[in-house]
Protein backbone atom coordinates (compact mmCIF):
# COMPACT_ATOMS: atom_id res chain seq x y z
CA UNK A 1 0.00 0.00 0.00
CA UNK A 2 2.64 2.21 1.05
CA UNK A 3 4.81 1.38 -2.14
CA UNK A 4 1.37 2.17 -4.17
CA UNK A 5 1.35 5.83 -2.80
CA UNK A 6 4.91 6.32 -3.45
CA UNK A 7 4.41 5.56 -6.72
CA UNK A 8 1.40 7.68 -6.86
CA UNK A 9 2.82 10.44 -5.65
CA UNK A 10 5.94 10.16 -7.92
CA UNK A 11 3.56 10.39 -11.33
CA UNK A 12 1.51 13.03 -9.84
CA UNK A 13 4.54 14.94 -9.09
CA UNK A 14 6.19 14.17 -12.62
CA UNK A 15 3.24 14.89 -14.14
CA UNK A 16 3.38 18.77 -12.67
CA UNK A 17 7.43 18.99 -13.67
CA UNK A 18 6.49 17.77 -17.50
CA UNK A 19 3.64 19.98 -17.29
CA UNK A 20 6.01 22.79 -16.44
CA UNK A 21 8.11 21.52 -19.13
CA UNK A 22 5.56 21.63 -21.77
CA UNK A 23 5.17 25.60 -20.94
CA UNK A 24 8.60 25.70 -20.78
CA UNK A 25 9.12 24.59 -23.83
CA UNK A 26 5.94 26.10 -25.31
CA UNK A 27 7.18 29.40 -24.69
CA UNK A 28 10.72 28.42 -25.76
CA UNK A 29 9.79 27.53 -29.62
CA UNK A 30 8.00 30.87 -29.64
CA UNK A 31 10.95 32.41 -27.92
CA UNK A 32 13.21 31.21 -30.80
CA UNK A 33 10.61 31.44 -33.44
CA UNK A 34 10.77 35.35 -32.88
CA UNK A 35 14.14 35.59 -32.03
CA UNK A 36 15.77 33.67 -34.61
CA UNK A 37 14.29 35.83 -37.17
CA UNK A 38 14.95 39.31 -35.12
CA UNK A 39 18.52 38.13 -34.40
CA UNK A 40 21.59 36.91 -36.23
CA UNK A 41 23.12 34.00 -35.37
CA UNK A 42 26.22 35.95 -34.31
CA UNK A 43 23.71 37.46 -31.48
CA UNK A 44 23.02 34.41 -30.18
CA UNK A 45 27.27 33.45 -30.12
CA UNK A 46 27.89 36.48 -28.58
CA UNK A 47 25.93 35.82 -25.31
CA UNK A 48 26.60 32.23 -25.50
CA UNK A 49 30.48 33.38 -25.74
CA UNK A 50 29.62 35.37 -21.98
CA UNK A 51 27.55 32.68 -20.68
CA UNK A 52 30.32 30.07 -20.82
CA UNK A 53 32.59 31.97 -18.83
CA UNK A 54 29.46 33.03 -16.42
CA UNK A 55 28.62 29.41 -16.07
CA UNK A 56 32.00 28.80 -14.70
CA UNK A 57 32.25 31.50 -12.24
CA UNK A 58 28.72 30.63 -11.10
CA UNK A 59 29.97 27.07 -10.28
CA UNK A 60 30.68 29.12 -7.02
CA UNK A 61 27.62 29.11 -5.46
CA UNK A 62 26.91 25.39 -6.77
CA UNK A 63 27.14 23.76 -3.25
CA UNK A 64 23.01 22.33 -4.13
CA UNK A 65 22.28 23.09 -0.46
CA UNK A 66 18.90 22.15 -1.71
CA UNK A 67 19.89 18.90 -2.31
CA UNK A 68 21.26 18.71 0.93
CA UNK A 69 18.21 19.98 3.01
CA UNK A 70 16.37 17.27 0.33
CA UNK A 71 18.66 14.55 1.08
CA UNK A 72 19.00 14.80 4.65
CA UNK A 73 15.58 13.01 6.92
CA UNK A 74 14.86 15.85 9.48
CA UNK A 75 15.63 19.49 9.48
CA UNK A 76 15.78 22.48 11.72
CA UNK A 77 15.57 26.55 11.22
CA UNK A 78 19.19 26.88 11.71
CA UNK A 79 19.46 24.42 8.14
CA UNK A 80 17.29 26.67 6.15
CA UNK A 81 18.73 30.46 7.47
CA UNK A 82 22.02 28.90 6.72
CA UNK A 83 21.46 27.70 3.36
CA UNK A 84 19.90 31.19 2.63
CA UNK A 85 23.29 33.03 4.01
CA UNK A 86 25.68 31.13 2.27
CA UNK A 87 23.56 31.28 -0.92
CA UNK A 88 24.03 34.66 -0.36
CA UNK A 89 27.63 35.26 0.64
CA UNK A 90 28.78 32.92 -2.83
CA UNK A 91 26.55 35.13 -4.78
CA UNK A 92 28.52 38.30 -3.79
CA UNK A 93 31.75 36.83 -4.33
CA UNK A 94 30.62 35.67 -8.18
CA UNK A 95 29.22 39.19 -9.39
CA UNK A 96 32.19 40.54 -8.20
CA UNK A 97 34.28 38.01 -10.08
CA UNK A 98 31.92 38.59 -13.02
CA UNK A 99 33.02 42.30 -13.50
CA UNK A 100 36.53 41.63 -12.78
CA UNK A 101 36.94 39.03 -15.38
CA UNK A 102 34.79 41.20 -18.41
CA UNK A 103 37.76 42.55 -19.50
CA UNK A 104 40.17 39.33 -19.71
CA UNK A 105 37.39 37.37 -21.02
CA UNK A 106 36.99 40.35 -24.00
CA UNK A 107 40.74 39.39 -25.09
CA UNK A 108 39.91 35.71 -24.84
CA UNK A 109 37.85 35.76 -27.43
CA UNK A 110 38.71 39.32 -29.24
CA UNK A 111 35.53 40.73 -28.96
CA UNK A 112 35.10 43.56 -26.98
CA UNK A 113 31.08 43.55 -26.86
CA UNK A 114 31.54 41.53 -23.80
CA UNK A 115 32.48 43.95 -21.30
CA UNK A 116 29.24 45.55 -21.06
CA UNK A 117 27.34 42.55 -21.80
CA UNK A 118 29.09 40.46 -18.57
CA UNK A 119 28.93 43.86 -16.02
CA UNK A 120 25.33 43.46 -16.64
CA UNK A 121 25.20 39.49 -15.86
CA UNK A 122 27.22 40.51 -12.91
CA UNK A 123 24.35 42.40 -11.29
CA UNK A 124 22.19 39.66 -11.40
CA UNK A 125 24.67 37.07 -9.47
CA UNK A 126 24.11 39.38 -6.32
CA UNK A 127 20.17 39.91 -6.25
CA UNK A 128 19.72 35.65 -7.23
CA UNK A 129 21.54 35.09 -3.82
CA UNK A 130 18.36 36.58 -2.05
CA UNK A 131 15.88 33.37 -2.94
CA UNK A 132 13.98 31.68 -0.06
CA UNK A 133 15.45 28.49 0.59
CA UNK A 134 11.56 27.57 1.97
CA UNK A 135 10.64 26.94 -1.51
CA UNK A 136 12.82 23.35 -1.04
CA UNK A 137 10.05 22.32 1.13
CA UNK A 138 7.66 21.67 -1.86
CA UNK A 139 10.34 19.31 -2.96
CA UNK A 140 10.91 17.23 -0.07
CA UNK A 141 6.92 17.42 0.62
CA UNK A 142 6.19 16.33 -3.00
CA UNK A 143 4.50 18.66 -3.68
CA UNK A 144 4.85 19.78 -7.08
CA UNK A 145 2.17 21.70 -7.91
CA UNK A 146 3.45 24.48 -5.79
CA UNK A 147 7.05 24.09 -7.66
CA UNK A 148 5.04 24.18 -10.98
CA UNK A 149 3.85 27.79 -10.01
CA UNK A 150 7.25 28.88 -8.79
CA UNK A 151 9.08 27.35 -11.95
CA UNK A 152 6.28 28.84 -14.78
CA UNK A 153 5.63 31.97 -13.37
CA UNK A 154 9.37 32.39 -13.31
CA UNK A 155 9.78 31.35 -16.98
CA UNK A 156 6.87 33.20 -18.42
CA UNK A 157 8.01 36.29 -16.87
CA UNK A 158 11.28 36.03 -18.61
CA UNK A 159 9.63 35.56 -21.87
CA UNK A 160 7.77 38.37 -21.37
CA UNK A 161 11.05 40.58 -21.45
CA UNK A 162 12.90 38.97 -23.90
CA UNK A 163 10.56 39.03 -26.07
CA UNK A 164 9.46 42.73 -25.71
CA UNK A 165 13.05 44.13 -25.94
CA UNK A 166 13.39 41.92 -28.98
CA UNK A 167 10.84 43.18 -30.87
CA UNK A 168 11.78 46.80 -29.80
CA UNK A 169 15.77 46.94 -29.98
CA UNK A 170 16.78 43.91 -32.34
CA UNK A 171 19.18 43.25 -30.40
CA UNK A 172 21.57 41.07 -28.21
CA UNK A 173 21.13 42.93 -25.33
CA UNK A 174 16.97 41.62 -25.12
CA UNK A 175 18.94 38.20 -24.32
CA UNK A 176 20.62 39.77 -21.57
CA UNK A 177 17.84 41.35 -20.20
CA UNK A 178 16.10 38.38 -20.29
CA UNK A 179 18.23 36.15 -17.75
CA UNK A 180 18.66 39.16 -15.21
CA UNK A 181 14.98 38.86 -15.32
CA UNK A 182 14.59 35.68 -14.37
CA UNK A 183 16.96 35.96 -11.46
CA UNK A 184 15.01 38.77 -10.43
CA UNK A 185 11.63 37.36 -10.56
CA UNK A 186 12.62 34.05 -9.35
CA UNK A 187 13.79 36.02 -6.31
CA UNK A 188 10.29 37.39 -5.87
CA UNK A 189 8.44 34.32 -6.64
CA UNK A 190 10.17 32.76 -4.04
CA UNK A 191 8.95 34.65 -1.17
CA UNK A 192 5.12 35.01 -2.80
CA UNK A 193 5.17 31.44 -2.69
CA UNK A 194 6.34 30.22 0.75
CA UNK A 195 5.87 32.02 4.20
CA UNK A 196 9.37 31.31 5.28
CA UNK A 197 11.44 34.21 5.84
CA UNK A 198 15.57 33.60 6.66
CA UNK A 199 17.53 35.44 8.93
CA UNK A 200 21.47 35.17 8.81
CA UNK A 201 23.09 32.21 10.62
CA UNK A 202 25.60 30.00 9.34
CA UNK A 203 25.49 27.50 12.55
CA UNK A 204 24.64 24.26 10.33
CA UNK A 205 27.63 25.74 7.78
CA UNK A 206 29.85 22.46 8.16
CA UNK A 207 26.70 20.00 8.39
CA UNK A 208 25.86 21.42 4.75
CA UNK A 209 28.94 21.43 3.31
CA UNK A 210 30.15 17.91 4.08
CA UNK A 211 27.16 16.53 1.85
CA UNK A 212 27.51 20.00 -0.66
CA UNK A 213 31.17 19.98 -1.51
CA UNK A 214 30.56 16.94 -3.47
CA UNK A 215 27.17 18.82 -4.87
CA UNK A 216 29.69 21.27 -6.08
CA UNK A 217 32.44 19.38 -7.66
CA UNK A 218 29.57 17.86 -9.80
CA UNK A 219 28.18 20.90 -10.52
CA UNK A 220 31.34 22.30 -11.91
CA UNK A 221 32.31 19.03 -13.65
CA UNK A 222 28.60 18.85 -15.43
CA UNK A 223 29.16 22.40 -16.53
CA UNK A 224 32.80 22.04 -18.15
CA UNK A 225 31.32 19.44 -19.65
CA UNK A 226 28.28 21.24 -21.35
CA UNK A 227 31.03 24.19 -21.94
CA UNK A 228 34.21 22.25 -23.02
CA UNK A 229 32.42 21.90 -26.93
CA UNK A 230 31.47 25.72 -26.57
CA UNK A 231 35.18 27.07 -25.80
CA UNK A 232 36.30 24.68 -28.38
CA UNK A 233 33.98 25.72 -31.28
CA UNK A 234 34.31 29.51 -30.09
CA UNK A 235 38.24 29.43 -30.17
CA UNK A 236 38.87 27.68 -32.98
CA UNK A 237 36.17 28.40 -35.52
CA UNK A 238 34.14 31.49 -34.14
CA UNK A 239 30.96 33.01 -33.06
CA UNK A 240 28.81 32.04 -36.14
CA UNK A 241 29.57 28.17 -35.58
CA UNK A 242 29.08 28.41 -31.66
CA UNK A 243 25.54 30.33 -32.50
CA UNK A 244 24.63 26.93 -34.56
CA UNK A 245 26.02 24.67 -31.62
CA UNK A 246 24.65 26.49 -29.05
CA UNK A 247 20.89 26.79 -30.95
CA UNK A 248 21.41 23.19 -32.34
CA UNK A 249 21.67 21.61 -28.70
CA UNK A 250 19.23 23.40 -27.22
CA UNK A 251 17.09 21.85 -29.75
CA UNK A 252 18.61 18.39 -29.57
CA UNK A 253 18.36 18.51 -25.73
CA UNK A 254 14.94 18.76 -25.97
CA UNK A 255 14.31 14.91 -24.30
CA UNK A 256 16.90 15.50 -21.57
CA UNK A 257 15.68 19.02 -20.20
CA UNK A 258 11.87 18.22 -21.09
CA UNK A 259 11.36 15.18 -20.17
CA UNK A 260 14.65 13.17 -18.00
CA UNK A 261 15.16 16.34 -16.00
CA UNK A 262 11.55 16.69 -14.61
CA UNK A 263 10.92 13.22 -14.32
CA UNK A 264 14.63 13.59 -11.78
CA UNK A 265 13.53 16.25 -10.26
CA UNK A 266 10.53 13.86 -8.59
CA UNK A 267 12.40 10.71 -8.45
CA UNK A 268 15.07 12.24 -6.03
CA UNK A 269 13.35 12.80 -3.00
CA UNK A 270 11.07 9.80 -3.50
CA UNK A 271 14.40 7.56 -3.88
CA UNK A 272 15.46 9.79 -0.93
CA UNK A 273 12.79 8.21 1.45
CA UNK A 274 13.41 5.30 0.20
CA UNK A 275 17.38 4.70 0.79
CA UNK A 276 16.60 2.71 3.70
CA UNK A 277 14.69 -0.25 1.71
CA UNK A 278 16.63 -2.15 -0.82
CA UNK A 279 13.75 -3.99 -2.73
CA UNK A 280 11.48 -1.36 -2.55
CA UNK A 281 14.03 1.13 -3.92
CA UNK A 282 15.16 -1.40 -6.81
CA UNK A 283 11.35 -2.20 -7.93
CA UNK A 284 11.15 2.00 -8.15
CA UNK A 285 14.02 2.21 -9.73
CA UNK A 286 13.04 0.07 -12.27
CA UNK A 287 9.60 0.97 -12.99
CA UNK A 288 10.91 4.65 -13.51
CA UNK A 289 13.78 3.41 -16.02
CA UNK A 290 11.22 1.91 -17.62
CA UNK A 291 9.04 4.73 -18.42
CA UNK A 292 11.86 6.81 -19.01
CA UNK A 293 13.27 5.05 -21.57
CA UNK A 294 10.03 4.27 -23.18
CA UNK A 295 8.87 7.99 -23.77
CA UNK A 296 12.49 9.53 -24.18
CA UNK A 297 14.23 7.21 -26.19
CA UNK A 298 11.63 8.09 -28.88
CA UNK A 299 11.68 11.73 -27.98
CA UNK A 300 15.39 11.49 -28.59
CA UNK A 301 15.57 9.67 -31.63
CA UNK A 302 12.67 10.71 -33.02
CA UNK A 303 14.03 14.63 -32.88
CA UNK A 304 17.42 13.08 -34.86
CA UNK A 305 15.10 11.76 -37.67
CA UNK A 306 13.86 14.68 -38.13
CA UNK A 307 16.05 17.37 -37.50
CA UNK A 308 15.89 18.74 -40.93
CA UNK A 309 11.87 19.61 -41.00
CA UNK A 310 12.54 20.91 -37.58
CA UNK A 311 15.24 23.70 -38.62
CA UNK A 312 13.26 24.89 -41.51
CA UNK A 313 10.10 25.24 -39.28
CA UNK A 314 11.68 26.92 -35.80
CA UNK A 315 14.72 28.67 -36.91
CA UNK A 316 14.89 28.99 -41.00
CA UNK A 317 16.83 28.18 -43.74
CA UNK A 318 19.34 30.00 -42.62
CA UNK A 319 19.97 27.72 -40.00
CA UNK A 320 20.36 24.81 -42.01
CA UNK A 321 24.08 24.13 -41.30
CA UNK A 322 22.68 22.85 -37.58
CA UNK A 323 20.41 20.32 -38.99
CA UNK A 324 23.98 17.07 -38.74
CA UNK A 325 24.79 18.88 -35.40
CA UNK A 326 21.05 17.93 -33.90
CA UNK A 327 21.33 14.66 -35.30
CA UNK A 328 24.18 13.73 -33.44
CA UNK A 329 23.89 15.71 -30.18
CA UNK A 330 20.26 14.11 -30.02
CA UNK A 331 21.15 10.90 -29.71
CA UNK A 332 23.67 12.00 -27.08
CA UNK A 333 20.91 12.78 -25.39
CA UNK A 334 18.89 9.74 -25.69
CA UNK A 335 22.02 8.15 -23.77
CA UNK A 336 21.94 10.65 -21.76
CA UNK A 337 18.07 10.03 -20.35
CA UNK A 338 18.90 6.75 -19.62
CA UNK A 339 22.10 7.41 -17.27
CA UNK A 340 20.87 10.94 -15.59
CA UNK A 341 17.91 8.00 -13.52
CA UNK A 342 21.65 6.58 -11.70
CA UNK A 343 22.63 9.69 -10.85
CA UNK A 344 19.16 9.98 -8.87
CA UNK A 345 19.87 6.72 -7.24
CA UNK A 346 23.55 7.49 -6.54
CA UNK A 347 22.37 10.67 -4.54
CA UNK A 348 19.48 8.78 -2.40
CA UNK A 349 22.05 6.24 -1.39
CA UNK A 350 24.17 9.49 -0.10
CA UNK A 351 26.89 8.96 -2.44
CA UNK A 352 27.30 12.06 -4.66
CA UNK A 353 31.45 11.56 -4.61
CA UNK A 354 30.79 8.44 -6.80
CA UNK A 355 29.12 10.92 -9.41
CA UNK A 356 31.65 13.53 -8.85
CA UNK A 357 34.16 10.65 -9.81
CA UNK A 358 32.37 9.10 -12.78
CA UNK A 359 31.78 13.10 -14.39
CA UNK A 360 35.63 13.39 -13.92
CA UNK A 361 36.58 10.33 -16.03
CA UNK A 362 33.84 12.01 -18.25
CA UNK A 363 35.86 15.51 -18.46
CA UNK A 364 38.78 13.77 -18.89
CA UNK A 365 37.85 12.39 -22.05
CA UNK A 366 36.14 15.08 -23.43
CA UNK A 367 38.31 17.77 -23.15
CA UNK A 368 41.25 16.52 -25.56
CA UNK A 369 38.38 14.64 -27.76
CA UNK A 370 36.36 17.76 -28.14
CA UNK A 371 39.47 20.10 -29.08
CA UNK A 372 40.80 17.47 -31.10
CA UNK A 373 37.87 16.79 -33.22
CA UNK A 374 36.51 20.32 -33.73
CA UNK A 375 40.20 21.07 -35.16
CA UNK A 376 39.96 18.05 -37.64
CA UNK A 377 36.19 18.04 -38.38
CA UNK A 378 34.64 21.26 -37.67
CA UNK A 379 31.52 21.96 -35.81
CA UNK A 380 30.22 18.24 -36.20
CA UNK A 381 33.31 17.10 -34.14
CA UNK A 382 32.08 18.99 -31.17
CA UNK A 383 29.00 16.95 -31.59
CA UNK A 384 30.29 13.47 -32.03
CA UNK A 385 32.69 14.32 -29.13
CA UNK A 386 29.07 14.50 -27.02
CA UNK A 387 28.53 11.41 -28.22
CA UNK A 388 31.52 9.13 -27.40
CA UNK A 389 31.82 10.36 -23.83
CA UNK A 390 27.85 10.62 -23.12
CA UNK A 391 28.01 6.26 -24.12
CA UNK A 392 31.41 5.53 -22.67
CA UNK A 393 29.81 7.81 -19.14
CA UNK A 394 26.59 5.59 -19.09
CA UNK A 395 28.61 2.13 -19.52
CA UNK A 396 30.88 3.57 -16.64
CA UNK A 397 28.01 4.22 -14.19
CA UNK A 398 26.12 0.77 -14.59
CA UNK A 399 28.30 -1.87 -12.41
CA UNK A 400 27.85 0.35 -9.05
CA UNK A 401 24.66 0.79 -9.79
CA UNK A 402 23.48 -2.99 -9.96
CA UNK A 403 26.06 -3.91 -6.88
CA UNK A 404 24.40 -1.16 -4.81
CA UNK A 405 20.63 -1.89 -6.04
CA UNK A 406 21.02 -6.30 -6.05
CA UNK A 407 20.38 -5.72 -9.53
CA UNK A 408 21.24 -7.68 -12.40
CA UNK A 409 22.29 -6.67 -16.24
CA UNK A 410 19.45 -8.43 -17.33
CA UNK A 411 17.02 -6.87 -15.25
CA UNK A 412 17.98 -3.57 -16.12
CA UNK A 413 17.98 -4.50 -19.77
CA UNK A 414 14.71 -5.90 -19.67
CA UNK A 415 13.06 -2.09 -19.21
CA UNK A 416 15.36 -0.43 -21.96
CA UNK A 417 15.80 -3.15 -24.76
CA UNK A 418 12.32 -2.89 -25.90
CA UNK A 419 12.07 0.99 -26.26
CA UNK A 420 15.12 0.82 -27.93
CA UNK A 421 14.35 -1.29 -30.81
CA UNK A 422 11.04 0.56 -31.43
CA UNK A 423 12.69 3.76 -31.25
CA UNK A 424 15.15 2.52 -34.43
CA UNK A 425 12.65 1.18 -36.16
CA UNK A 426 10.47 4.20 -35.83
CA UNK A 427 13.89 6.43 -37.06
CA UNK A 428 13.85 3.70 -40.30
CA UNK A 429 10.20 4.44 -41.00
CA UNK A 430 10.91 8.24 -40.38
CA UNK A 431 13.93 8.63 -42.67
CA UNK A 432 12.43 6.46 -45.05
CA UNK A 433 9.05 8.54 -45.35
CA UNK A 434 11.44 11.81 -45.67
CA UNK A 435 13.54 10.28 -48.50
CA UNK A 436 10.61 10.56 -50.73
CA UNK A 437 9.40 13.26 -50.51
CA UNK A 438 11.06 16.90 -51.40
CA UNK A 439 12.30 18.95 -48.76
CA UNK A 440 11.25 22.97 -49.21
CA UNK A 441 13.13 25.72 -48.21
CA UNK A 442 10.22 28.13 -46.61
CA UNK A 443 8.97 27.12 -43.10
CA UNK A 444 4.92 27.53 -43.91
CA UNK A 445 5.99 24.90 -46.12
CA UNK A 446 8.09 22.43 -44.24
CA UNK A 447 5.73 22.95 -41.75
CA UNK A 448 3.20 20.31 -42.74
CA UNK A 449 5.59 18.07 -44.09
CA UNK A 450 7.15 18.15 -40.45
CA UNK A 451 3.41 17.31 -38.82
CA UNK A 452 3.26 14.42 -41.44
CA UNK A 453 6.85 13.01 -40.20
CA UNK A 454 5.36 13.10 -36.53
CA UNK A 455 2.59 10.94 -37.49
CA UNK A 456 4.50 8.24 -39.34
CA UNK A 457 7.39 8.07 -36.20
CA UNK A 458 4.27 8.06 -33.70
CA UNK A 459 2.29 5.43 -35.27
CA UNK A 460 5.63 3.16 -36.26
CA UNK A 461 6.62 3.33 -32.79
CA UNK A 462 3.63 2.74 -31.36
CA UNK A 463 2.56 -0.23 -33.69
CA UNK A 464 6.62 -1.65 -32.76
CA UNK A 465 6.67 -1.02 -29.18
CA UNK A 466 3.00 -2.83 -28.93
CA UNK A 467 4.42 -5.71 -31.14
CA UNK A 468 8.06 -6.23 -29.08
CA UNK A 469 5.91 -6.44 -25.92
CA UNK A 470 3.45 -8.81 -26.89
CA UNK A 471 6.21 -11.09 -28.47
CA UNK A 472 8.19 -11.03 -24.90
CA UNK A 473 4.79 -12.35 -22.89
CA UNK A 474 3.49 -8.78 -21.66
CA UNK A 475 6.43 -8.80 -19.00
CA UNK A 476 6.35 -6.22 -16.12
CA UNK A 477 7.47 -2.98 -17.27
CA UNK A 478 6.01 0.98 -18.67
CA UNK A 479 4.02 -0.94 -21.22
CA UNK A 480 2.34 -2.77 -18.37
CA UNK A 481 2.14 0.31 -16.17
CA UNK A 482 0.29 2.51 -19.10
CA UNK A 483 -2.21 -0.40 -20.31
CA UNK A 484 -3.32 -0.36 -17.21
CA UNK A 485 -4.00 2.95 -16.22
CA UNK A 486 -5.21 2.90 -20.18
CA UNK A 487 -7.57 0.13 -19.08
CA UNK A 488 -8.74 1.97 -15.75
CA UNK A 489 -9.58 4.93 -17.24
CA UNK A 490 -11.47 2.77 -19.80
CA UNK A 491 -13.67 1.20 -17.17
CA UNK A 492 -14.28 4.53 -15.08
CA UNK A 493 -15.44 6.80 -18.31
CA UNK A 494 -17.62 4.35 -19.19
CA UNK A 495 -18.86 2.78 -16.23
CA UNK A 496 -17.59 -0.47 -16.51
Amino acid sequence: MENARMHRQIAQGAGWMVLFKLVDRALGIVSTLVLARLLLPADFGLVAMAMSVIAIVELATAFSFEVALIQRATLTRAHYDTAWTLNLLLAAVCASVTAAIAWPTAAFYAEPRLVPVMLVLAGGFAVSGLENPGIVDFRRALDFRREFYFLSGKRALSFAVTITLALALRSYWALVAGAIAGRLFGVTLSYLLHRFRPRPCLESARELFAFSIWMLANNVLSVLQAKVPHFAVGRLLGSQPLGLLSVGAEIAQIPTNDLAAPINRVVFPGFSRLAGDGERLRTTFLDVISVTALVGLPAAIGIAAVAEPIVLVLLGAKWRDAVPVIEVLAIASGVGIITSNNGSAYLAFGLPRLITLLATLRLVLLLPLAWILVARDGLIGAAYAELITAALALTASLPVLFRRLALSPLQYADRIWRPACASAAMAFAVRGFLDRVHMPESSLEALPLLLAAIAVGISSYAAAIGALWFVSGRPHGAERLISNRLMAWIRSAFGA
